[in-house]
């Protein structure tokens, strides 16, 4: 049993399949969240808050699989989150930021959606910089 998030199998039309089987689609979503998310830490780099450097000056890598990828995009964005959180004044964060709640995730389209949604909220905080 396969989900949309799969691999491209052999089954799959060519033209819809990228590197290394990943679908293309799917490949370009975890390319724009990664290149959203390295914006945020540029914006933090360049910030006169004092954020942890390794945060500041983190880059995102690709992972060897679409799976890895988020892997690496959930950790960074986790990371972020909480270093906006302890290093920016409560009344200074953005609504979504202070009442944030994980959500829990079953599928890997869940885990974009909410890793999208995320991306947007960090992404709102570091544009107040």
């Amino acid at each position: 049993m396969y989900s949309q998030a799969q691999s491209c199998t052999p089954s799959c039309e060519k033209k819809s399949c990228g590197p290394e089987g990943t679908k293309k689609e799917e490949a370009a979503v975890i390319s724009t969240m990664r290149s959203e998310l390295q914006t945020v830490i540029t914006r933090m780099s360049k910030s006169s808050l004092s954020f942890d450097k390794r945060i500041a000056e983190m880059k995102i890598e690709r992972g060897t699989s679409d799976d890895e990828s988020l892997f690496f995009i959930s950790q960074a964005a986790n990371s972020i989150r909480h270093e906006f959180v302890s290093k920016i004044e409560s009344s200074k964060l953005v609504v979504p930021l202070r009442e944030y709640e994980p959500l829990a995730v079953s599928t890997k389209q869940q885990m974009v959606s909410a890793l999208k949604k995320e991306i947007q909220i960090l992404t709102s905080q570091a544009e107040r910089f």
